[in-house]
């Protein structure tokens, strides 16, 4: 066995001095002098991990702030969130993306754990992705396309860049919310439309590039309006629907059972068997925790 180089020494000394800063230095050159086959994808993956800095992502770059929003998902409330059928298969279809990745990456096999949630609005998709990251114990990395198309007309390929190679070497869920904002179906055309055809492209380019980990759940309001070529990057895709009358009870249920200042009564009951989608219900469900804590404070003063 080779003995220790310069650059191994040297990421030693810096450890045993608690020099991070110079010990991520010197491993940088350990691993710019690593030339096999062997080791390339974990070269390219830490080398990436290193260059970026924070593997939690909590502390975004200068250049991609206001871009993007991480946080940690460790505050998600995952005892009031109820999964139902789709979504329950849904997320063992992500976990399983997760193990084939690990898996293929031994053999230098790059896998894409991307995901396209569909439906009306109000289904759940972004609430979706937060419990992912949730369960992953992974930050949130969340794109809004309507904000980012809107304020960054004319560099929002650039911009996509920015972001996308931030999010190279970290794992995260990735959350690509309003996707048909930008991936819209190609159409022959100048001015606005043909720069909407080139940020597809990018953002196709960008997807393909971004096999390092990441979990990336895209959501649409319309996925019948995406470009073809850009559906095929997506791994899975799932519809999400307005939960069916039992589904909904359930949820309805669950949340109520985790709030001591509100019971289950038969005006929720009688509600969950009206097709509301679940954003509707848990609007619902806040108001009507609002109008009992509001009597219960008139109740309180009264007795003052």
């Amino acid at each position: 066995m080779a003995g220790l180089d310069t650059n191994m020494l040297n990421l030693i000394k810096c450890l045993a001095q608690n020099k991070i800063q110079d010990a991520k230095t010197a491993a940088l050159a350990c691993l710019a002098n690593d030339n096999t086959k062997k080791n390339e994808v974990e070269v390219e993956y830490y080398t990436k991990l290193i260059i970026n800095g924070n593997t939690t992502m909590l502390e975004l770059p200068s250049n991609v702030q206001g871009l993007m929003t991480v946080e940690d998902m460790g505050h998600f409330q995952a005892d009031r969130y109820y999964t139902g059928k789709a979504q329950k298969e849904l997320f063992e279809d992500i976990i399983t993306g997760v193990k084939v990745t690990e898996r293929l990456t031994y053999y230098g096999i790059t896998f894409r754990n991307s995901t396209l949630v569909y439906g009306e609005p109000g289904t759940g998709k972004t609430e979706f992705a937060k419990y992912v990251a949730y369960k992953l114990g992974l930050p949130y990395a969340y794109i809004n396309f309507t904000y980012l198309i809107e304020s960054y007309m004319g560099n929002t390929s650039k911009n996509l860049q920015r972001v996308f190679d931030f999010c190279k070497g970290q794992k995260c869920v990735l959350m690509l919310d309003e996707i048909d904002c930008i991936g819209l179906k190609r159409e022959n055309g100048k001015g606005c439309d043909g720069e909407l055809a080139r940020t597809t492209i990018a953002l196709m380019q960008c997807l393909d590039n971004l096999v390092d980990g990441q979990v990336v759940i895209a959501a649409t309001n319309r996925a019948d309006r995406l470009d073809p070529a850009l559906l095929r990057r997506f791994h899975n895709k799932k519809e999400f629907n307005r939960y069916d009358m039992e589904e909904e009870l359930a949820m309805i249920t669950q949340f109520v059972d985790c709030i001591d200042i509100l019971e289950m009564d038969q005006e929720l009951v009688d509600y969950s068997t009206e097709g509301h989608t679940q954003a509707e219900t848990m609007d619902f469900l806040t108001n009507k925790i609002a109008k009992t804590a509001l009597e219960e404070i008139k109740k309180n003063k009264s007795n003052y």
